[in-house]
């Protein structure tokens, strides 16, 4: 089981603001890492984070894939715009990113297939910052 997403806070015990080494700590399953220009990524087969290489800390978490953790009980991947607004929670689509005016610091992408609409296409990934 995977924990609770808490935006602009936590992914499970995954902190925003937690150093890369407090991080790395805390994972206890494989992992891939990466250095680009402005920041590290870690990778593992259902979170990544990116790490500020001025800062060196978690600055982005993004769950994806067979993640079952949710936002507010009740929204995870595979869930979709449609369930958001079955519980009443506002959305705002900013090119193909939809953020929550009413929670700062959570973004959701959709899977992207031709056939469906947008409020019925299942949620991809859901990052916190």
């Amino acid at each position: 089981m995977y924990g609770e997403i808490i935006n602009g806070k936590s992914v499970g015990n995954y902190q925003l603001g937690c150093t890369i080494q407090e991080l790395k700590g805390k994972i206890s399953e494989d992992y891939t890492e990466e250095s680009l220009a402005n920041h590290y990524t870690i990778t593992t087969k259902n979170i990544k984070f990116w790490i500020s290489k001025e800062k060196n800390i978690v600055t982005q978490i993004m769950v994806f894939g067979s993640y079952n953790g949710k936002f507010k009980d009740s929204i995870g991947i595979g869930n979709t715009i449609s369930d958001l607004r079955k519980i009443g929670i506002k959305y705002s689509k900013e090119d193909y990113i939809y953020t929550l005016p009413d929670y700062s610091g959570i973004c959701f992408e959709l899977e992207d297939i031709d056939d469906w609409d947008e409020y019925n296409a299942p949620i991809e990934s859901i990052s916190i910052f």
